[in-house]
């Protein structure tokens, strides 16, 4: 016997093909959510052969019903879903259950393209984002809202275009442009635009759909965050132009895994963070009054990719990911212990570390010169003051920074 195959096919906006019609005919069973079979009776589209395979339709109750049925390796059946399953559908679970020369997907149009359509905006120009029987992460959605001219959010009951109106104009979000897709591809379609303070005190008919969009999209700064903009004490943050060296030295990626140790107030983690959403940085503090403010900075700034870690290094950094890149800022008194940890990480690349005393430094320079390839370089900062009329130059304290790169 051969191994055991499935159909997938999207419906909604577009008949089935005769080839198609053929497959759903031919199957032994048929597969759908109640709210799939509901357009599949109703809509005239496919009234007609809904007649000739009702006998062998049977309900999904929700996603572990699909996954039983999978592990039953039943011969020659048929899944059906709305719109494109490959879209933030049922495909991403056969994708991730079952191997591809098992299955074959048959797609509809989605509700991004029909949307778009009927808005005339180049659905390639929109960023597509799911909460549908997700939990809101408000931290992503406020990100996606910044970095984009258009946003697709799939909704539903829960997470309505209502709350995320909500939410938007709680933020502070303004200029925004709202536009809901009511019950796409139905003789009951409406699509409506509004301002975000309109949007949070109207009901809209489900299934819906939501598009903002953002004129003022990406013109936030990714780099060059002011010390004056980041929540500290006492002047305990590396300063702007110290930062932007020590970020120069770093040579972030755009994906992977960065520690900041010791990272205070986070002024340096801030940044990495705003550079690329694929970029992970673990923010290890354990001073509580500064772990307050690392938790205030990073709801200001929406970092979801961010991460804060509580406790004292080395101790808390095994259970870690591990690291293509660390800044360490800030020892707590174990300078030699956390280097000695480092060294024995494959993956860690370069090393940054900034220091004031000079006995420090060579403590980090001696137990990382055989490993990495060492440069230091010392940071003199003069900043002006107003004095009277005229100002001067004040100087700040020097800092030595230095850069461990691994010996290949």
């Amino acid at each position: 016997m051969g191994r055991p195959h499935i159909y997938l096919f999207g419906l909604g906006f577009k008949p089935f093909t005769s080839e198609e019609e053929v497959l759903l005919k031919k199957v032994s069973r048929i597969y759908l959510f109640p709210k799939t079979l509901e357009i599949l009776k109703e809509n005239p589209l496919y009234s007609s052969l809904y007649e000739e395979i009702s006998y062998k339709i049977e309900k999904l109750k929700n996603l572990e019903d699909l996954k039983e049925i999978l592990a039953r390796n039943e011969r020659e059946i048929a899944l059906v879903a709305s719109g494109d399953p490959l879209f933030f559908g049922l495909a991403e679970t056969l994708v991730r259950l079952l191997p591809k020369e098992d299955f074959t997907i048959y797609p509809d149009l989605s509700t991004l393209q029909i949307l778009s359509a009927r808005l005339k905006i180049p659905f390639y120009k929109i960023k597509p984002l799911s909460f549908h029987g997700r939990p809101l992460a408000k931290e992503v959605f406020f990100r996606e809202v910044q970095e984009n001219p258009y946003l697709f959010v799939f909704t539903d009951p829960k997470n309505s275009p209502q709350l995320m109106a909500k939410l938007l104009f709680e933020a502070g979000f303004e200029g925004l442009s709202l536009y809901i897709g009511e019950r796409l591809g139905t003789p009951e379609e409406r699509i409506y635009g509004y301002s975000v303070r309109e949007v949070i005190s109207l009901d809209f008919k489900e299934p819906n759909v939501l598009l903002i969009e953002n004129p003022n999209w990406g013109l936030s700064p990714i780099l060059g965050l002011t010390t004056e903009e980041i929540g500290h004490k006492s002047g305990l943050i590396t300063k702007d132009e110290v930062r932007a060296i020590v970020l120069h030295k770093l040579r972030p990626p755009k994906r992977g895994v960065i520690w900041d140790i010791g990272a205070g107030s986070g002024s340096v983690s801030l940044e990495l963070a705003r550079l690329s959403r694929d970029l992970k940085v673990f923010a290890i503090e354990k001073e509580p009054s500064q772990l307050s403010l690392l938790w205030e900075n990073k709801s200001k700034f929406n970092l979801p990719n961010l991460e804060i870690v509580a406790g004292e290094a080395p101790f808390v950094l095994s259970e870690l990911p591990k690291p293509q890149r660390v800044f360490l800022g800030g020892s707590g008194g174990r300078l030699e212990e956390i280097f000695e940890f480092l060294k024995g990480i494959p993956e860690l690349e370069i090393i940054v570390a900034t220091f004031v005393l000079m006995k420090n430094l060579e403590v980090a320079r001696t137990i990382l010169e055989r490993e990495y390839s060492i440069s230091i370089s010392q940071i003199l900062v003069n900043t002006t003051k107003a004095l009277g009329a005229d100002f001067y130059l004040k100087a700040e304290n020097p800092v030595f920074i230095l850069q461990a790169k691994r010996l290949r």
